[in-house]
């Protein structure tokens, strides 16, 4: 089956999308990326998004924002098709302006996250079955509701002879540890803390007429890390909290960014990046288990080269001798993993399979995670999957 999955992330730079060719045999999964492309938001859809985050928007305009930002997942969903002929299914993440699974005791508050983009948009303009809204199946089992790519580094990444570590650095970073052999209940993910978030917000705040983020981590190399910030930084206690465990603007965003100012003493700006890109090389390496023999890396921040150097250092200083390589050893495309594995998870969901992993995200059980909304193809769909 050919899919297109579509993501964006808490960047919110803009819209993954990637045709993948799906083949499934047994408990085997094969994925082979046809295309892949970015489409960046407009600045008009990114400032209503920021102001959502921001608490600064009524109901009216948070309905319209999903409406909207449907239309541009339809887009990118239709441009993808156009390239990849054959598309039989569309998978989209949407957009994430709220999550929370643990609110505080005293909250009054129920678990719950919000990932914007209505999927009625996306089969309106390409009239193909789409899968949406993935997250909170999980959560209404108990779970995290992240990470869910944990359940498609498990089908693609696992290995019989050696212990992995599949690396996704977004705005967010996330594990998923794979033992070697991977029995499911031996599989564990969450997310380590912070990825590019904070490091890019720090660069579009200090350095207004830069390209809004460290592009090659150019800034982070030509800075000084600061000590004691970094101490008091990995003083946060989302650091010391058990797993299963899930992060996002909540914990790292802009009043995370706030705070570090506030302890940041008159800092250079290029040192305050270079603080915060050590602080997420340290809490990756942090999370790898010793006897990993390989950390497979994807995600937008594997671009940037002074993480990948701090990350390898805090690596070797923890006696880690696991090999660091790019997902694309792997056919993965690092920036389209993240699309690629929506992609599988709307597959597995319209075959009525699990696809999650209660292990990694702390729910009682799997689940069929998204909800379906039925195209022009949606008959012909069910006839050649079940017959």
């Amino acid at each position: 089956m050919k899919v297109v999955g579509l993501l964006s992330g808490t960047s919110m730079d803009g819209i993954d999308a990637a045709a993948v060719e799906i083949d499934r045999v047994d408990d085997a999964l094969a994925c082979k990326l046809e295309a892949f492309e970015t489409t960046p938001y407009s600045n008009e859809l990114r400032a209503d998004v920021e102001r959502v985050l921001r608490d600064e928007a009524s109901v009216q305009a948070l309905s319209s924002l999903a409406v909207a930002l449907g239309q541009a997942f339809a887009l990118a969903a239709k441009h993808m098709c156009d390239r990849s002929e054959g598309v039989q299914l569309i998978g989209s993440h949407g957009q994430t302006v709220f999550h929370e699974p643990n609110p505080a005791d005293d909250a009054g508050r129920l678990p719950s996250t919000l990932q914007l983009g209505e999927p009625s948009a996306i089969v309106e303009l390409t009239g193909i079955t789409t899968v949406a809204d993935f997250r909170v199946a999980d959560l209404a089992a108990g779970g995290q509701g992240a990470p869910l790519v944990s359940y498609v580094d498990h089908l693609l990444l696992c290995s019989q002879s050696e212990s992995r570590v599949a690396l996704n650095i977004g705005g967010i970073a996330n594990v998923t540890l794979l033992p070697a052999g991977c029995p499911v209940d031996a599989v564990r993910a969450y997310d380590t803390g912070p990825g590019n978030m904070p490091i890019d917000i720090a660069v579009r705040a200090l350095l207004p007429d830069g390209p809004g983020y460290d592009r090659d981590g150019a800034i982070a190399l030509s800075g000084r890390v600061d000590a004691s910030l970094l101490a008091k930084l990995l003083a946060h206690p989302y650091f010391g909290a058990p797993a299963p465990k899930t992060a996002g603007r909540e914990q790292f965003g802009e009043t995370f960014f706030r705070d570090v100012m506030a302890q940041a003493d008159g800092l250079e700006p290029r040192d305050v990046v270079a603080t915060l890109t050590a602080l997420t090389a340290r809490t990756i390496a942090n999370e790898v288990p010793r006897e990993c023999a390989l950390v497979v890396a994807a995600g937008g921040g594997v671009r940037n080269l002074a993480l990948m150097a701090a990350l390898r250092q805090e690596l070797r200083g923890r006696e880690v001798r696991a090999r660091l390589a790019l997902s694309n050893e792997f056919g993965l495309e690092p920036d389209a993993k993240e699309a690629i594995a929506f992609a599988v998870l709307a597959y597995e969901a319209i075959h009525g399979r699990t696809n999650t992993l209660a292990r990694a995200t702390g729910a009682r059980h799997p689940v069929v995670a998204g909800k379906i909304v039925p195209g022009s193809n949606f008959s012909a769909l069910m006839r050649s999957i079940f017959g």
